[in-house]
């Protein structure tokens, strides 16, 4: 079975370039795995190099990380840029951002020059002793520094690597030169086509959105060519694109387009086509409001005490003359009415009551303190590792039941795994790894295990 053309362009090369890998990386054989990080959940075994940026890619890494997979992230000099955008924990002794904060925990971080000659060998190294590569570089970027599928195959036949960018590998070649990043994605897969309120312009969906759906896509990507790896002993090249990942979540869009000749705008929050389905002001914020089909919204007039002939699912909710009828308008303006009157906690508890679904629209001092969240551990309490603030970050999701996944450290500091890969995994001594250093190959910043800051009130 050979290989997609449009992924792995040179099959026949794979053969050849295996005569090009040092002797030392063909011999190279791979330590237990894990060998850096604690024994867990159903990835343990798997070990992961991601040489990527930002979100998308990482982020697919750092949800196999989070189930025990060993995910060892490249950073080059000066570290990933996710690290510099902001908003940033300014506490701690080194300044660093939030969202690398979040999104990086339970990663090994190696600081490396891959673009020296010597880097190369120890990426290749890496490639040797792994199940996954994840990257997500613009088409063709690592293709000119000698960086190929072909090659990464050639030094692991059962490599499975994941590629991400915001257009894909292929396609139009007007596209696959383009720069790209979450909005772009979002912009070009129709998601910001169909957001904001319809007095306004067009909105991007908060928060990277686009980003998160490509990290999700492509870590089921991962698992399915891990399957198919373990069966054949054969790895592949996984495409993933932004655009595409987000275009697989526009519902109606296509078919409406292309059976009714149909376009949808940007709607709000209000579904233009059934009712209520939108936000509601109370004396103390704002709640959501859904009653999906008649059954449902059968219980909304009977919860106001209304007529339910009167204001019948025909009469205000089947479609959009409907919500927009004068009958329709009245139930929408009475719950508004209803709501405006009352805390978010007493419109939530009642219309539940009621099962009409409804929720406090939650920021994240309510989820702080929110016992729900707590039970769940839907968040967890780490040290930034860069900074030394301690933080609460997402917890694991999903749960499961025999083999759970969990958070066993903070984000890490800018390679501060450096010394313990190139010892303990690659098998390198100690005089040999300050050469590295001392070459500009390696480097590393030393982490902070313990807070350097004192919690901020409200939690422990």
């Amino acid at each position: 079975m050979a290989h997609d053309k449009r992924l792995v362009k040179h099959e026949e090369q794979i053969t050849e370039l295996k005569a090009t890998i040092p002797d030392w990386i063909k011999n190279l054989k791979r330590p237990e795995t894990p060998m850096l990080i604690p024994k867990f959940g159903p990835l343990q075994g798997i070990r992961v190099v991601s040489s990527g940026i930002v979100i998308a890619q990482p982020f697919a890494g750092t949800k196999m990380a989070m189930f025990g997979a060993e995910m060892i992230h490249v950073e080059r000099p000066g570290g990933d840029i996710h690290r510099r955008t902001g908003p940033h924990l300014v506490r701690g002794k080194r300044n660093h951002g939030c969202d690398w904060a979040n999104e990086a925990v339970n990663r090994l971080s190696f600081g490396l020059n891959f673009k020296d000659p010597k880097g190369m060998e120890l990426m290749m190294a890496l490639w040797k002793i792994s199940d996954v590569w994840m990257e997500s570089s613009a088409p063709g970027t690592l293709e000119r520094s000698g960086i190929t599928p072909e090659l990464a195959l050639a030094v692991n036949p059962k490599l499975v690597i994941l590629r991400v960018s915001t257009y894909g590998q292929f396609g139009s070649d007007d596209m696959l030169g383009r720069p790209g990043y979450d909005a772009l994605g979002q912009a070009f897969g129709g998601m910001i086509a169909v957001t904001g309120d319809p007095a306004g312009p067009p909105q991007r969906a908060k928060v990277y959105t686009a980003d998160y759906l490509t990290a999700l896509h492509g870590w089921a990507a991962v698992m399915m060519g891990l399957w198919e790896a373990q069966k054949t002993g054969k790895g592949q090249v996984i495409d993933c694109s932004q655009y595409e990942a987000v275009h697989a979540t526009m519902g109606f869009q296509m078919p409406w387009a292309t059976g009714e000749g149909k376009v949808s705008g940007h709607a709000g929050n209000k579904a233009p086509t059934f009712q209520p389905y939108d936000t509601f002001q109370c004396k103390d914020g704002y709640v959501w409001i859904g009653a999906l089909g008649p059954i449902i919204y059968e219980r909304v007039p009977k919860f106001l005490k209304l007529d339910p002939e009167e204001y019948s699912y025909d009469n205000c909710s089947k479609d959009a003359a409907a919500v927009s009828s004068p009958k329709g308008l009245e139930l929408d303006r009475k719950l508004r009415e209803y709501c405006a009157s009352r805390t978010r906690m007493e419109v939530e508890l009642a219309l539940n009551a009621a099962q009409i679904g409804c929720c406090r629209i939650m920021n994240a001092n309510d989820m702080l303190n929110e016992e729900h969240f707590r039970l769940r551990e839907s968040h967890v309490p780490v040290v930034d590792r860069q900074s030394g603030v301690p933080i609460r970050v997402g917890g694991v999701i999903p749960k499961m039941s025999l083999t759970p996944g969990q958070v066993f450290r903070g984000a890490p500091a800018i390679g501060e795994d450096t010394t313990d890969i190139m010892t303990k995994i690659l098998g390198f001594s100690e005089k040999d790894v300050s050469m590295y250093y001392a070459n500009g190959i390696l480097h590393r910043t030393e982490p902070f295990t313990e807070p350097v800051a004192d919690p901020l009130p409200g939690w422990k």
